[in-house]
């Protein structure tokens, strides 16, 4: 029996399952958006609620989320939609919406936008004053935020053209071959240099005048260093010491001077002293540029003997390379600009096929051989060395 009795039981329920599902069901829809504040910004806390007496009964609410965010379900009907925060009293609201209608089976996207001019009309003074004063707030920072981007780009494009300056010589040979004339080398890369070196100047020039007219704030100590780079490649040297100068004094104007930087300037002056024939001018500034920048010291007195190689100073260029080689004793390029100076500054005709070498002259080559065997300088080295050989057996 009892037995039976359980199986007439469920026989007895499943056959009232039809008669339960056709019984009607409540309609509804869904709803849901995003609550802006008057700012313009999601509004991260609160309760949206649904009314159908003009927002004096709640019927339904929802929360909002951090996002701003609020979703929910309620009976088909239109409803005037109500903001409200945690501690707004029960018969107070913060925004309302008329004529809500949520659709039965359908889900409806219903935004409270409190940043319309509707409910901005509607704000105290004092509260509108202060979203005036917040959005000119916004946006002088999104102009801030627009042009630093734009400075960021062009910083980009003339380290680029900085750097392609450097190699324009390399970039020549390549284009048109070692066999070509030095000559040609030459012009081909004198013109890439100067192209390059004017889009850098003509964009650090744009961005800084941009940072005059705007009055926006902006550090401009790289803007002056990519600019004296970029005068020195164009030889226009007064314009280059300028840039140099001005970059020390917005670091002297500055509550926390940074070394590196000021090491910088003065090493671009030093470069800009070497090549207007101020020899003296250039040790003293590539002298400071080690003392500031440690770390950095062999780098800058390589700099200087190589600038002094090319400016053709023999003297200034013997005297750089010494003190270079005392920060790096292992760098077989300072040797051969060592051995070149006393060369030159010895006046011996190296067209000549014996030649007397100046003290010091031939251990600086042999020191370069014995770092870099295969180095750029090692023919024209052995060569000298072969006729300065040549040279003391003719005259034994």
């Amino acid at each position: 029996m009892k037995i039976f009795s359980s199986l007439l039981y469920a026989a007895l329920a499943l056959s009232l399952l039809p008669a339960l599902a056709q019984q009607p069901a409540a309609q509804t829809g869904k709803i849901h958006g995003r609550v802006i504040n008057y700012t313009g910004q999601p509004q991260p806390i609160g309760l949206i609620c649904l009314s159908t007496d003009n927002g004096v009964t709640v019927a339904y609410s929802f929360h909002v989320d951090a996002r701003g965010d609020y979703a929910g379900e309620a009976p088909a009907a239109t409803y005037t939609l109500v903001y409200r925060m945690p501690d707004t009293p029960p018969s107070l609201w913060i925004d309302a919406i008329n004529n809500i209608t949520i659709t039965a089976g359908k889900d409806l996207e219903q935004n409270d936008d409190m940043s319309r001019q509707e409910f901005i009309d509607e704000l105290p003074d004092e509260q509108k004053k202060e979203l005036a004063d917040l959005k000119k707030h916004d946006a002088v920072a999104q102009n801030q935020e627009q042009f630093i981007k734009t400075i960021n780009a062009d910083l980009n494009v003339v380290a680029q053209d900085l750097k392609d300056a450097d190699s324009a010589r390399s970039t020549a040979v390549k284009s048109l071959g070692k066999t070509v004339d030095a000559t040609e080398i030459d012009a081909k890369a004198a013109a890439i240099k100067s192209s390059k070196c004017a889009e850098a100047e003509s964009l650090t020039l744009k961005d800084l005048q941009t940072i005059k007219e705007s009055g926006l704030s902006a550090d401009e100590t790289t803007l002056w260093e990519n600019m004296g780079r970029a005068q020195v490649g164009l030889k226009r040297y007064d314009e280059a010491e300028k840039s140099y100068k001005h970059v020390l004094e917005i670091q002297a104007s500055n509550g926390s001077p940074k070394p590196d930087v000021q090491a910088f300037a003065n090493a671009g002056l030093g470069e800009v002293y070497a090549r207007t024939g101020k020899a003296a001018d250039a040790a003293n500034a590539f002298d400071l540029a080690a003392q500031l920048d440690t770390a950095h010291a062999g780098m800058y007195l390589r700099n200087e003997a190589l600038i002094f190689l090319q400016a053709e100073n023999a003297e200034a260029q013997v005297a750089a390379a010494e003190k270079a080689i005392k920060a790096e004793p292992k760098d077989p390029t300072l040797y051969y600009i060592k051995a070149n100076g006393l060369l030159k500054k010895s006046g011996v005709d190296l067209t000549s096929k014996h030649i007397d070498l100046p003290p010091g002259c031939a251990e600086a080559y042999q020191k370069y051989l014995s770092l870099a065997p295969g180095g750029s300088y090692a023919a024209e080295a052995q060569s000298v060395l072969h006729r300065a050989e040549r040279g003391t057996k003719a005259a034994k």
